[in-house]
C-alpha cells in the first residue's frame, strides 16, 4: 500500500523524513509544507498523515497520534523564540509568524501564566532586517528563529533586545517537556485503512526516525555544508549535531506526552482549544 505523508519544511524535520527521501523502495510520498498548511492537507484528503502542529491534534483535526514520533525539547528549543524590547510583562505589541501554529499559542499560554498578559498577536512574515520599538516583540520559528538569533548576537542588539526561547520558557513553568508537533493520522484513516494499515503507516515513521537518529552526524555535516544554521546561528556540523541532539528530541516517551496533556489543559483553560480527551495513541 502506498501512503502520503506531509511533514514540515523546517531543519527540525530532516532526521524524521530522512530515510523517506533517499529510500528506494518506502512506500511514501512526502510532501514539505509551512506547519500552517498541514491541516488543510489532512482535511482534504491530500495526506494520509502529517507531521501535525500539536495545537491542531487538540482541535481535532487528526484521529491520533501514529506511534510515539514527534519533534519535541525539554529546555532550550533554540528555534522557537520571542524577542522583544523592554521588560516582558511591559510588551504592548507582538508581532507573530505566518507559518506557526503551536508556538503561537505556547506564547499566548506563557504570556498569561507568567506575567498575566493577554493582548492581541499580529500576523506577518518576519524579515531579518527589521528592527523592534521599545515594548515590541516578534515570535519567530524554525530556520528562520536561527538567523535571527545569530544576527542579534553580530549586530550587538542583545543588550537592547531579549530572547525568550518558548522552550526554556515551558518547562520553567511546567517542569515538562514540551512537544511541538507529532506524527498524526487524517480523520477517517483507522477507517479507511483499518488497524493493519495504520501499524503498518506507523512502523514506516519509526524506521525512518531510527534511520535518520542513526544517521544524525552525516545529516548534519550535510546540511551544514549546505548552509543550514543550527545551535547559536552557526552554520557548522557541530552547531546542527548540537540542535539535532540536545535541542530537539525526536521520541516521544511518557514525559513528552504528559508535557502534550498539560499542554491541551491550558489551552482549554485559556480558550485556545475546546475541551476534548487527551489525544490517543493508535
Amino acid at each position: 500500500m502506498n501512503y502520503r505523508i506531509a511533514a514540515v519544511s523546517f531543519l527540525n524535520a530532516v532526521p524524521l523524513v530522512e530515510w523517506f527521501r533517499v529510500s528506494e523502495c518506502t512506500p511514501v510520498q512526502l510532501s514539505l509544507a509551512l506547519p500552517s498548511r498541514l491541516p488543510a492537507l489532512l482535511s482534504t484528503g491530500q495526506a494520509d498523515a502529517a507531521l501535525l502542529p500539536v495545537i491542531e491534534i487538540f482541535r481535532g483535526q487528526a484521529a491520533g497520534l501514529l506511534g510515539a514520533t514527534g519533534i519535541a525539547c525539554r529546555g532550550s528549543v533554540d528555534s522557537v523564540k520571542l524577542f522583544h524590547r523592554g521588560p516582558l510583562s511591559d510588551v504592548q505589541r507582538i508581532f507573530v509568524d505566518r507559518g506557526s501554529r503551536t508556538s503561537v499559542a505556547l506564547l499566548k499560554v506563557v504570556l498569561a501564566e507568567t506575567v498575566g498578559l493577554t493582548i492581541p498577536f499580529e500576523i506577518v512574515e518576519p524579515m531579518l532586517g527589521s528592527h523592534l520599538k521599545e515594548h515590541e516583540g516578534i515570535l519567530v520559528i524554525g530556520d528562520r528563529c536561527l538567523a535571527f538569533d545569530y544576527r542579534y548576537r553580530q549586530e550587538g542588539e542583545a543588550g537592547n533586545s531579549i530572547a525568550l526561547d518558548l522552550g526554556q520558557a515551558w518547562l520553567d513553568l511546567t517542569g515538562l517537556p514540551f512537544v511541538f508537533a507529532a506524527w498524526a493520522a487524517a480523520p477517517g484513516l483507522p477507517r479507511r485503512l483499518g488497524m493493519t494499515g495504520v501499524g503498518e503507516l506507523t512502523d514506516l515513521m519509526t524506521t525512518s526516525r531510527e534511520y535518520g537518529l542513526a544517521h544524525i552526524e552525516e545529516i548534519a555535516a550535510r546540511e551544514a555544508a549546505a548552509g543550514r544554521l543550527g545551535h547559536g546561528g552557526e552554520s557548522t556540523p557541530a552547531a546542527l549535531l548540537y540542535y539535532f541532539c540536545r535541542s530537539l528530541r525526536f521520541r516521544l516517551g511518557a514525559d513528552e506526552l504528559a508535557g502534550m496533556n498539560r499542554f491541551q489543559e491550558l489551552c482549554i483553560a485559556h480558550g485556545l482549544a475546546l475541551a476534548g480527551p487527551a489525544p490517543v495513541v493508535l
